[in-house]
């Protein structure tokens, strides 16, 4: 195969199957969340467990209002347990793009055919954005289908939103992953880095909208500007889209700095 885009097409081949999984898995997620909406839905009592819940923690599980449609999608999706889900998936197509090949010794093969780094770099990324494009439509599909059996009447305007902020969080801890995991040629790096990353910040953004100190920190957190909430209540958060873009670019841009400078192990 030859042609510019001949590694991404080759990726796309390879792993069309794996991504198939992943999108059934994640559809069957959603179904299952949104099928359990009717039980708890306008139930004051859940509501009344809510406000039992520390001020300090509640950041960390969503909005008070959990029996609301927007309430519901936000702490019982999108706050947390879907991103943390594809995360898994960003997080490792990242450290295997380059990383992986390197470990399985074929890194050195792609590289003996006429292209250069960047261009292979580059290719790599785009086929894991376009993986997670796939697993982030798929993710509102549900949703939106489902809307009147499970009376989570949300606007699409509104789904699609969040469905977007999420995309742009995903690719930059996907970035993140394949530049750390590049940069030394260790997947397990990157997988530490990314998923240690995503984690930390996700206590700093959630216990720093109730502690006065970490509230300081929260601008440094992912998590602060992929903002799932906003993003349902309100539509398109466009300055905070724009802050994970830019990070993302930058992170991407600094990782192929670093894979381009270093020698590769046999």
């Amino acid at each position: 195969m030859s042609g510019s885009l001949a590694f991404f097409l080759s990726d796309l081949k390879l792993k069309w199957r794996s991504l198939a999984w992943w999108t059934l898995g994640v559809v069957a997620l959603v179904v299952m969340v949104d099928a359990f909406y009717p039980s708890i839905a306008g139930d004051p009592a859940i509501d009344d467990v809510m406000e039992q819940i520390p001020e300090s923690l509640r950041p960390l599980i969503g909005p008070d209002d959990l029996t609301s449609p927007v309430g519901y999608l936000s702490s019982q999706l999108y706050l947390f347990f879907l991103p943390a889900v594809l995360l898994v998936f960003a997080i490792g197509r990242g450290t295997s793009a380059l990383a992986g090949e390197e470990e399985d010794h074929t890194l050195d093969l792609l590289l003996a055919q006429p292209v250069s780094r960047a261009s292979l770099y580059w290719q790599k990324a785009v086929g894991i954005v376009v993986g997670i494009l796939v697993l982030s439509v798929a993710s509102l599909l549900p949703t939106v289908l489902l809307a009147g059996p499970t009376g989570l009447d949300v606007p699409i305007s509104s789904l699609v939103s969040v469905t977007v902020q999420m995309f742009a969080f995903l690719i930059l801890f996907a970035a993140l992953a394949m530049a750390v995991s590049a940069a030394v040629g260790r997947k397990g790096l990157g997988v530490t880095v990314a998923a240690a990353l995503a984690f930390v910040t996700f206590l700093i953004d959630g216990l720093g909208q109730s502690i006065e100190w970490m509230e300081y920190l929260r601008p440094l957190t992912p998590w602060r500007w992929y903002d799932a909430t906003a993003a349902l209540q309100d539509g398109f958060v466009w300055g905070s889209l724009l802050v994970l873009l830019v990070v993302t670019a930058v992170i991407a841009v600094v990782g192929l700095l670093a894979f381009n400078r270093r020698n590769l192990r046999a």
